[in-house]
């Protein structure tokens, strides 16, 4: 192992719900099911705590070893290093596309005159550090921003339900008008993005003071982000509409705008961007030292500070030419995201359980 510290339980339930929250609420998706996502997305919750399972259930079979390691025991050499460096590509590739998505918000809403270019490298240079510090450090950050930015979501959908004839509840009607398959379509897509990306936490699993207890934290942290993402749903598509929320950019920003209560509070969009900066860059922080420790363990390398500098400069000119502008973006993420993603999110951990149950393969510690 390239890493010595180790987590929590606790920790390890901040750091997905970190990790899950993300960029997340930024460009939460009404899709296809539009006035029904919430249902679609309380669906994909239940899905997502059967790939904790799934997860969990390798993370128990191989304690101590990440899939990096193990998947060279299960599936042999040639087949073991093709898997792995799929790995490592999809998480450069979702590295760059979070550390994007906070870029664009800031060029497009708060300094809209700066270069792009410059919060996509302080951003992936502020992840270097973090992921140059180590797990540890990584997992008192989430400690710390975590509950932060739970409660304040919490807070905003209070505040818009306390705004005088803000709130539309007829908005949620009719309830799946047009049968169950744009919901299915829906939650199929919600199941990608991104209760499927937290297949990179099989990296992580191996750094759980206990392995063999990471499954109630895993599936706990996805079962609170469910209902917490589908309040968020709930509250776009009441306030803006079923129709609004899919054509804007950032719902959420708009629907928080709304907020006014006397004439005293009102312009929480600060706020809320707030939210997104410390919710993107945790998730970065730890898309960021996967790839980099995944790295260091697909090339044998002892240690991985080396990687963190040579990885910010590949990222800060890898990222801008990522997709050509943010209704590209949407469209890859609802369209192309959940099929190009589902390689790795489904089929490459359940491939590694299953043959290693045929083939008797376990870990050395187990």
């Amino acid at each position: 192992m390239r890493e010595e510290g180790r987590i929590s339980g606790w920790q390890l339930c901040m750091l997905v719900m970190g990790f899950l929250i993300g960029t997340s609420t930024l460009i939460i998706p009404v899709g296809p099911a539009r006035q029904d996502a919430w249902i679609a997305f309380l669906l994909a919750g239940g899905l997502g705590v059967g790939l904790a399972y799934l997860y969990t259930s390798l993370g128990k079979r191989f304690p101590g070893e990440t899939p990096l390691e193990y998947s060279l025991r299960v599936l042999g050499r040639w087949g073991g290093t093709i898997l792995n460096v799929l790995f490592i590509w999809y998480a450069f590739h979702l590295a760059s596309l979070v550390l994007l998505n906070i870029a664009e918000l800031y060029t497009m809403v708060v300094m809209i005159t700066t270069p792009l270019i410059v919060f996509i490298g302080v951003m992936a240079g502020l992840a270097a550090l973090a992921a140059r510090a180590g797990l540890e450090t990584i997992a008192r950050l989430a400690e710390l921003l975590t509950p932060f930015i739970v409660l304040t979501m919490l807070t905003l959908n209070i505040l818009c339900l306390a705004t005088p004839n803000l709130v539309r509840w007829e908005n949620l009607l009719p309830i799946m008008a047009e049968g169950p398959i744009p919901v299915v379509r829906g939650m199929f897509d919600t199941l990608a993005f991104p209760f499927g990306e937290t297949v990179f936490f099989l990296v992580l699993l191996p750094f759980v003071v206990d392995p063999g207890r990471t499954r109630r934290p895993f599936c706990l942290a996805v079962i609170l982000v469910s209902l917490l993402l589908s309040s968020v749903l709930v509250r776009n598509i009441t306030v803006l509409g079923a129709a609004e929320s899919n054509r804007t950019i950032f719902p959420s920003l708009a629907a928080v705008r709304l907020i006014n209560i006397g004439d005293v509070l009102q312009r929480m969009d600060s706020l809320i961007i707030f939210i997104w900066t410390f919710a993107g860059f945790l998730k970065l922080s730890i898309v960021y030292y996967i790839f980099v420790l995944g790295t260091a363990q697909l090339f044998k390398l002892k240690d991985v500070r080396p990687l963190t500098l040579p990885v910010w400069l590949l990222l800060t000119f890898f990222t801008p030419h990522v997709y050509e502008n943010v209704q590209e973006m949407l469209v890859f993420a609802g369209r192309v995201w959940p099929f190009y993603f589902l390689p790795l999110y489904l089929f490459h951990p359940a491939l590694l359980l299953l043959v290693a149950k045929i083939r008797g393969v376990k870990g050395r510690g187990a």
